[in-house]
């Protein structure tokens, strides 16, 4: 079976990162216009897509049938990933899960292409065809942490999260809440939140568990232990910031010895990816393929805490070009 003549299948078109990713498939040239499938919901109603200055249908899951040489791609969650990831693993297809629907399930490997993505290699005819992406926090976090993971003892997060972290219908509502502002009109609360989106600032977009944590909060913990290894203590703040795109978080790093400054520095810039930068901010980050590291010092509480923050294009960067970056690798050697 030659590369060629393989499909890509994507579940979740109009998805917050859906765009982005067509715009990187086409201009990597990473699968045709014949080979690319487009997934949708039974009784939803969607246009063809154009990709490559071509039409490409939109298939509801019903009538589309999976097979042994497509990689398919999970955009979005709810009750349809979840169909289509039962039945393209039942086809034997592999399936590339973004969308969360497999969190925590330890059968199924997360790669993030930068840092581990020789694990599919290791793969064996017993391991399941199906990989989890980190959400888009973790994947930056961990590119930015990366460097001095074999220093690492500790590492506390606050992440600044964009609404399109929260998906398409709270960009738009976000987007609705600020015309009617503008307009001196009082804007509708958001249903998926219970609060305002827009000119406000989340403490927690979710309910909060027992312990006093989002399910959001733990997930990043979760997944940034898998990437970064089970002896780094972790504890994570997600607050909800009222822009569209751009996510940046502030880091605080125990290291386990004292580091002088400058070669902590040197082992971030250095780093796969990352762009060293005075004061990074989440609208520079936006467009750019790297994460951007900044305001690196010397934390007051211990001499072995290192402060510093990183900011990233959320869905361009850390959803959309790390899934293509993985569909490629599959559509090549698997």
């Amino acid at each position: 079976m030659t590369e060629s003549t393989r499909e890509l299948v994507i579940v979740g078109v109009g998805s917050a990162p859906f765009d982005a990713l067509l715009e990187i498939l086409e201009d990597r040239k990473t699968v045709t216009p014949g080979q690319l499938k487009l997934v949708i919901e039974d009784e939803a109603d969607v246009d063809p897509q154009v990709f490559a200055n071509r039409s490409v249908a939109v298939t509801p899951l019903k009538d589309f049938v999976f097979t042994p040489d497509q990689v398919v791609l999970l955009l979005t969650g709810g009750e349809l990933a979840t169909a289509a990831l039962a039945q393209a693993e039942q086809a034997g297809a592999w399936v590339v899960d973004a969308a969360g629907i497999t969190r925590g399930d330890e059968s199924v490997a997360l790669i993030h292409p930068l840092l581990n993505s020789a694990e599919l290699n290791q793969s064996d005819e017993s391991d399941r065809k199906v990989i989890a992406v980190p959400g888009a926090g973790a994947a930056m976090i961990a590119e930015a942490l990366y460097p001095l993971k074999s220093q690492l003892q500790s590492v506390e997060v606050v992440l600044n999260q964009p609404v399109s972290a929260l998906g398409k219908a709270s960009v738009d509502a976000a987007a609705a809440q600020t015309a009617r502002l503008f307009n001196g009109q009082e804007p509708d609360v958001d249903e998926g939140t219970g609060q305002r989106l827009a000119f406000n600032h989340l403490s927690s977009a979710e309910a909060l568990l027992e312990s006093g944590h989002s399910f959001s909060e733990l997930a990043l913990v979760l997944e940034l232990r898998r990437l970064l290894g089970e002896g780094v203590a972790l504890d994570a703040t997600i607050n909800t910031a009222s822009v569209f795109h751009g996510q940046l978080a502030n880091l605080s790093v125990q290291l386990n010895t004292e580091q002088p400054l400058d070669t902590v520095r040197g082992l971030l810039s250095n780093g796969a990816r990352l762009e060293m930068c005075e004061r990074p901010s989440a609208q520079d980050a936006v467009g750019s393929e790297n994460t951007l590291l900044g305001r690196l010092r010397t934390g007051l509480v211990s001499p072995r805490q290192v402060i510093f923050c990183a900011a990233s294009d959320n869905l361009r960067k850390d959803v959309a070009i790390n899934c293509v970056q993985i569909v490629h690798l599959l559509l090549k050697t698997h």
